[in-house]
């Protein structure tokens, strides 16, 4: 089993060497430059970053590879696995308890970030009869009075919120966060005042753009694919977003960072594994099994498939 995970550490590290002999950039002034050299145009990213030094070490000793750039603070890893975007470094610093529901919080909000705004418009604008009859009443009522269909009433303010984000990031930082009460508070509630969007769809985005932060690492990829389910529940609804979650999901598991399935530990499931990915197990049961990427279910086959 040794021999085995120092043959794929081996492979993946000759890999990345091939794969960065090719890069032909002149400067080097940030990670991510390098980033796109050792993976695949996607979605999600198969290559970590960090800025932390013990979160480099402990990948290195889970059997990654890291990359250190001259000049930069931020060091790159491989593989990363998709269930890294939900492991922070306070997760183990924190009593495993808390660690396991702020885990869990994550995954909910992940989910509600994506598919909540395409199945509120897939809903109401296909299937309004999987509503409970007094929450159909009141969206009916709010529709009632705004000139615009549903799925462009959650485009509109789903831009604006993402347009407010924007600003706020570009301004000094002592006004970011005043344009930000100033955004959401003042013109969200005047827009629906005037009756140009209707307040469900407004809370449903807010609530939507607000879970997004909680997972800082997916931002990109979950603003994306929410404009892509918007789109989709409001022209197929809900079958729709269930045709594009299924789309999504195989994907995600034809996907593989550097030899190792990117679902991993998840697909392919492995029972042992679950205890640092649906949980955040006490130390004790974490130094229990020695665990790496190279004993992951399916690692070192598709080698051809990087």
């Amino acid at each position: 089993m040794l021999f085995k995970k120092i043959s794929r550490t081996r492979r993946s590290l000759t890999h990345s060497k091939k794969r960065l002999s090719a890069c032909n950039l002149k400067d080097v002034l940030a990670a991510g430059y390098l980033a796109g050299y050792l993976e695949r145009p996607a979605i999600f990213d198969r290559v970590g970053f960090t800025e932390r030094p013990d979160t480099l070490c402990g990948k290195l000793h889970e059997g990654r590879i890291g990359l250190l750039i001259d000049g930069t603070p931020t060091a790159l890893y491989v593989p990363y696995l998709f269930v890294e975007n939900f492991q922070t470094a306070d997760d183990y610093a924190n009593r495993p308890f808390y660690a396991t529901f702020t885990r869990w919080l994550k995954y909910i909000a992940f989910f509600l970030a994506i598919f909540l705004p395409g199945l509120y418009v897939g809903i109401a604008a296909h299937d309004p009869e999987l509503l409970p009859e007094t929450l159909l009443v009141t969206i009916a009522q709010a529709e009632r009075s705004t000139p615009f269909p549903v799925m462009l009433e959650a485009i509109l303010l789903y831009f604006m919120y993402e347009l407010m984000r924007e600003a706020g990031l570009r301004v000094p930082k002592p006004l970011g966060s005043s344009v930000g009460i100033v955004g959401g508070l003042v013109i969200g509630e005047t827009a629906v005042s005037a009756g140009l969007v209707s307040a469900p769809s407004l809370v449903v985005i807010a609530v939507t753009v607000i879970t997004g932060y909680t997972v800082p690492k997916l931002y990109e990829p979950m603003a994306v694919l929410r404009l892509i389910f918007i789109l989709v529940g409001g022209i197929w609804g809900v079958w729709g977003v269930l045709a594009g979650f299924t789309f999504l999901l195989f994907e995600l598991c034809g996907k593989t960072s550097f030899s190792v399935p990117f679902l991993a530990p998840v697909a392919p499931f492995r029972l042992s594994a679950m205890r640092d990915v649906l949980v955040r197990a006490g130390w004790k049961r974490l130094v229990r099994h020695n665990a790496s990427v190279q004993h992951m279910p399916g690692a070192g086959k598709g080698e051809k498939h990087l």
